[in-house]
This record gives structure tokens, C-alpha cells and sequence, in this order.
């Protein structure tokens, strides 16, 4: 029997996002804009659907976690009104995915927001909206498969 291990339920979606990685402390660009697509999203995290993850010498995931202070800005326009969002978040895996001939990269995130904060309640808002016929779209096109499975 498997236990389910996550602290809030997730929520199939594919939203595009940009991706960069930020000095927290600074605001410094340290790389991107990396572009991929939000597969699964609840109150604390998400998990990213990319296809390329290194640009330059710097890699989004390992790079990112090198230094406590850097961090990932996920920025989207929720459909169907367009409502940018930005929110921050941190890495904390990465797989592959292979579907066919598409070879990808997911990668869980952790947001560094509060789950009960107006930030995340102003992003369930702006998602509700056509959430369903998105989520349903992901779910008919995928076959969750990674290199382990």
C-alpha cells in the first residue's frame, strides 16, 4: 500500500509559465527566462513540465539549489482573461519525462509563499477559470511515464 505523503491536494492543470532564477536577497537575474508548463499545482507547490532546463553554464535545478539565497520566479498568464501571477518558489526534485518521441524534464517546486495567504488565494481565484477544461486536456495527452516507470 502507498501512502500519500503531500501536504495538499494537487490539482492537474498545463498552464504556460516562464521560469527564472532570482538572487532572493538582490533581485539579480541569474538566469532566463526559461519557458514549460505547470502539470499539477496545490497550496504549496507544483510541479513544472520543461523542456530545457540549462542555459549557459547555468542549470535551473542544481544551479538554484547551490545557494539558499537564489530562488525561481514561475510567471503566468492565467487563461481565459490573461491575470499575470507571479509567485516564488524553490526546487526540490527533478525527473525525466518521455512520452513517445517528446523527452522532457519535470520538476517539483515548492512555493515560498504562505498556503492560506492572499497570494495563493488571489492565484486559486484567476485558475478556476476554464481550470477543468485544461486539466482534462493534460490528463487526455499524457501518459505519465518517467525513466523509472
Amino acid at each position: 500500500m502507498i501512502t500519500e505523503l503531500r501536504r495538499s491536494k494537487r490539482i492537474t492543470d498545463y498552464l504556460p509559465i516562464m521560469v527564472t532564477a532570482k538572487n532572493g536577497t538582490t533581485g539579480v537575474l541569474l538566469s532566463g527566462p526559461f519557458s514549460g508548463r505547470i502539470i499539477d499545482i496545490s497550496d504549496h507547490g507544483a510541479c513544472l513540465l520543461m523542456s530545457q532546463v540549462m542555459k549557459d553554464a547555468y542549470h535551473v535545478f542544481h544551479s538554484t539549489r547551490e545557494n539558499d539565497s537564489w530562488l525561481l520566479q514561475l510567471t503566468m498568464n492565467i487563461p481565459p482573461d490573461n491575470i499575470k501571477f507571479s509567485i516564488a518558489a524553490r526546487p526540490v526534485w527533478m525527473d525525466l519525462f518521455r512520452q513517445d518521441q517528446i523527452r522532457a524534464f519535470k520538476m517539483g517546486v515548492d512555493f515560498m509563499t504562505h498556503p492560506e495567504g492572499d497570494q495563493m488565494k488571489r492565484l486559486h481565484k484567476a485558475m478556476r477559470i476554464q481550470q477543468q477544461k485544461r486539466g482534462n486536456w493534460w490528463s487526455s495527452h499524457a501518459v505519465t511515464r518517467t525513466v523509472n516507470g
